[in-house]
């Protein structure tokens, strides 16, 4: 099959969107089946990037932390329903903003609203809260704890709103296993897989090797250079499991592989069964939740969220069954189980909505003609 189409696409991403390198990996059936890299390291030009470049991936975090939490699903370590409090004992009371005031939470929190993002957090970094923890240096699951003292913004399993939920279902990843979350992660998920270019504390040497990082102003309409480094990452002790981790393309497409081949990666490593894969990529949204997935996240109407990613689910262009989800820099990470195919792309440009809206699409348009042909 030929690429053709798609490496012209990547060679233009510079001119026709600004954005000055990018990366994309495509496995099939664990093997790769399409690598190329295109731009400068610098914004506009300098030394051009030869491939390997390390990112910020920022929410495709998400697929990672959702993957442990399956695996200590199967383990019978924890349960979707649990309450929350059940790991967190902070969680049991919590308050929900009514108005002016606070009342008590009128439902329980539990895994799943975490899960889907029904639980009722929000992704403001600026609450008392979270600039205390800050100064405390706080770990993950302190900083957590710290922030149960928070008001919801909603009764938990009432709406969808994008927030910091994943990063509180990294504290309870942390007390079910009684490991670090960024140890987990590598014990269990990386380390078996044979993927070594994943941190969250990316070196000198891997940020010498990092392109520079872009943030749109989407009131202005520009571009400008930001630092490379990630404010989802609060504290330096701090594992953020919604959006933390720094990567290689050509390591996070071996998870990406894993999960589009029904949990098995290239050597022969299992890391979920195939009916959990299953299960964390059926839609878990209705009625007024779906309805805020739909107006908040803008996906396409044949789209719902499963357990931390979306899904399609059919009566478009794009495949029934397809999963994924994508990171505030541009980065995609996209799953055809049917084909046993995954794509991984990464970029660093922030708050850029034509990543969304146009880029990701037509990427992705163009890699399904090359494997359609």
């Amino acid at each position: 099959m030929s690429f053709d189409t798609v490496t012209e696409f990547l060679d233009g991403v510079e001119q026709t969107f600004g954005i000055p390198a990018c990366e994309c990996v495509v496995y099939r059936d664990h093997r790769e089946v399409y690598r190329h890299h295109a731009g400068h390291m610098g914004w506009k030009g300098g030394e051009p990037i030869r491939g390997g470049e390390w990112y910020w991936i920022y929410s495709c975090t998400k697929l990672a932390t959702m993957t442990a939490a399956m695996q200590l699903w199967e383990q019978g370590k924890l349960g979707l329903d649990d309450p929350v409090s059940k790991f967190l004992p902070e969680y049991a009371h919590p308050n929900v903003k009514d108005g002016d005031t606070v009342r008590p939470a009128r439902t329980v929190m539990t895994l799943r609203h975490l899960m889907t993002m029904t639980g009722g957090f929000s992704y403001d970094q600026t609450l008392p809260s979270i600039l205390e923890a800050k100064k405390k240096n706080a770990g993950t699951r302190e900083l957590i704890r710290m922030l149960s003292a928070e008001p919801l913004e909603f009764d938990p399993g009432t709406h969808f709103r994008y927030s910091m939920c994943h990063d509180v279902m990294a504290a309870v990843i942390e007390a079910a296993s009684g490991e670090r979350f960024s140890d987990y992660l590598e014990r269990h998920i990386f380390a078996p897989l044979g993927v070594t270019g994943v941190t969250f504390r990316p070196d000198g040497a891997k940020m010498e090797r990092m392109p520079a990082q872009l943030c749109w102003h989407d009131r202005e309409l520009y571009m400008f250079e930001v630092e490379r480094d990630n404010t989802h990452q609060l504290t330096p002790d701090y594992d953020s499991g919604g959006a933390g981790l720094c990567c290689r393309a050509e390591d996070y497409i071996l998870f990406l592989d894993a999960l589009a081949c029904g949990g098995t990666g290239a050597n022969g490593a299992r890391i979920l069964k195939p009916e959990t894969v299953r299960l964390m990529t059926e839609n878990q949204l209705s009625g007024q939740t779906l309805q805020d997935y739909h107006n908040t996240m803008k996906p396409s109407e044949t789209e719902g969220y499963a357990l931390g990613m979306r899904v399609h689910l059919g009566g478009d262009e794009f495949p029934k069954g397809e999963f994924g989800w994508d990171g505030a820099a541009g980065a995609l990470a996209v799953m055809e189980p049917e084909r046993h195919m995954s794509v991984f792309y990464v970029q660093h440009v922030l708050n850029y909505l034509p990543n969304y809206a146009a880029l990701h699409p037509e990427l992705m348009r163009r890699i399904y003609r090359c494997l359609n042909d």
